[in-house]
């Protein structure tokens, strides 16, 4: 091996520097097969939880299919429409007027009841 501080100090200082720099070197990790693998499966787990979660929310806020039995002449068609799974009557008039009773709602700009509100209806556009 040559050495390089043959010629002098300066240049051994120089030298002995750099063979310490690369010492302190550290390997390059190389990636492997299983890494790959590892994260792949870390991936596709995730999403496989992600999109339960996603789903299992969705379906949480749905309404249920099956119609309630509504009582006998809820909801006139002259003054409100039905809905197919809550029941509940939306009045045509959407205005905060337009339902009266202790249960009406006016939300959003619908005014609205549900079928236990046994005092409610809709009042026609006036």
């Amino acid at each position: 091996r040559k050495s390089c501080a043959w010629h002098c100090p300066i240049s051994a200082q120089i030298c002995s520097s750099q063979r310490f720099s690369r010492k302190q070197q550290q390997p390059k990790q190389h990636v492997t097969k299983t890494n790959t693998v590892m994260k792949s499966s870390i991936s596709s787990s995730l999403f496989v939880i992600a999109t339960f979660l996603l789903t299992s929310m969705t379906e949480a806020g749905r309404a249920s299919m099956e119609k309630p039995k509504l009582p006998e002449g809820f909801c006139p068609p002259e003054t409100g429409d039905v809905t197919a799974t809550t029941g509940e009557c939306m009045c045509h008039w959407q205005h905060k007027n337009g339902c009266v009773g202790s249960g009406c709602q006016y939300q959003m700009g619908l005014s609205w009841y549900h079928y236990s509100c046994k005092d409610c209806r809709c009042i026609a556009e006036s």
